[in-house]
């Protein structure tokens, strides 16, 4: 057996990517692994084993760097306010920030404004992370047909070369912040070589159940969402908008600066011009998967969701939206769901996987949360303990707030 450090999917022959993943859904595609490289502001880290002259498994991640967006970088991601699920009016708001910050090793500070950053303290005390992430989830991917045994013994080399990979890199940690409850083979490798876990979000996905046409999906769900389903859409019937789906290299430029407008409206600072350099690194790495439903007036693009269309499922990736139309409403539900799982029927996919967060309003219309949990290891097993308990406590906290959507 042979276990090595490779610095991008590309440095893989595609006939060997391609046979390790063929059972596997879009997110493990060669194309979209150097989609993610490129997002990434770190060095990328491919830990592969081969044996018997094929590859038997891998790993993809990247180094975090303080640029790192906040689903990549375990420290931003458990240091954010987000996690916590506070109300607005959460009388224990206070003493929950306090907790936070104490477990974090944050100690006090006088005035909020001059604290420093949660992620920045857990940054500098355990140092950068190697992240091991896909879409929705952290996973190992192994060769089909592997059995029982084969598979935790290749999944314990992997996870034996990700912790010396990450020190020899620089890093102070290697995380999985986004491990599937039923993944028990890597939970256990996982626990066995001292990484600690809690739940920290959730993925939603709505099911198909198998169902090849919209109005027998609309026939299975309760009433109520059936109705403002066909409310929704025939309010945009209605509306004097126009749909389809749109070219996204040939509107780059109107998606990218719909997409910043959403960014900006929850709070983000987004640069219209690196988005667009992104949408077209992804057009051209997955031209047969890209599609955009788009909203149109008078011929004017004003909404659109990019989504991608894989074998098992459709992954939505983004919205965009000019917040200056009126009567736009029906265009968030129409892109982001409506017209994705009419979308993923046609195509015979399973699920429209719709990411991380955002729970309300996917909820709603039916989308079905499952649990993500992070799994961190630091080589100190103190400084390990400590993270363990910021993550128990999250746990508590994100493990009662996902129940409120598992009904």
């Amino acid at each position: 057996m042979t276990v090595d450090v490779l610095h991008g999917v590309s440095d893989i022959a595609a006939d060997d990517w391609d046979a390790l993943t063929r059972d596997l859904d879009i997110d493990a595609d060669r194309g979209y692994l150097r989609f993610r490289e490129y997002l990434e502001s770190g060095q990328s880290l491919v830990v592969t084993e081969r044996g018997s002259g094929e590859l038997r498994g891998a790993l993809h991640g990247a180094l975090t760097t303080s640029r790192t967006g906040m689903a990549s970088h375990p420290w931003k991601f458990v240091g954010s306010p987000s996690v916590l699920r506070l109300a607005e009016d959460d009388p224990d708001a206070e003493q929950v920030h306090r907790t936070l910050r104490n477990l974090a090793g944050a100690g006090r500070s006088e005035a909020a404004e001059d604290a420093e950053p949660v992620w920045q303290v857990l940054d500098r005390r355990f140092g950068s992370c190697y992240v091991i992430r896909g879409f929705d989830s952290s996973e190992l991917i192994l060769r089909p047909r592997l059995d029982a045994v084969e598979a935790e013994q290749v999944t314990r080399r992997l996870i034996e070369k990700a912790q010396s990979a990450a020190l020899e890199h620089g890093a102070g940690a290697v995380a999985f912040p986004f491990v599937r409850p039923g993944d028990k083979v890597l939970r256990g490798v996982l626990a066995e070589y001292g990484f600690r876990s809690g739940v920290v979000t959730a993925a939603s996905a709505f099911h198909l159940n198998g169902c090849t046409t919209y109005e027998e999906y609309l026939e299975q769900l309760p009433s109520r969402r059936r109705r403002r389903y066909r409310q929704e859409e025939r309010q945009l019937l209605t509306s004097g908008l126009s749909t389809g789906e749109t070219d996204l290299l040939t509107h780059a430029e109107r998606i990218a600066r719909l997409e910043a407008q959403t960014l900006a409206k929850h709070g983000g600072r987004p640069d219209p011009a690196a988005i667009q350099r992104a949408r077209t690194v992804l057009a051209e790495a997955l031209p047969d998967a890209v599609r955009v439903p788009a909203v149109r007036r008078d011929g004017v693009l004003i909404a659109c969701a990019l989504h991608l269309l894989g074998r098992r499922s459709s992954l939505f990736m983004a919205y965009g939206c000019d917040y200056d139309v009126a009567d736009r409403g029906p265009s968030y539900p129409w892109s982001c769901f409506y017209h994705p799982i009419r979308m993923a029927i046609e195509h015979g996919a399973e699920t429209v996987r719709l990411g991380l967060e955002g729970f309300e309003a996917k909820a709603q219309r039916g989308a079905v949360p499952e649990e993500r949990e992070m799994w961190i290891w630091t080589p100190d097993p103190e400084a390990g303990a400590r993270v363990g308990a910021l993550l128990e406590f999250l746990n508590a906290r994100n493990t009662a707030y996902l129940a409120r959507f598992s009904g």
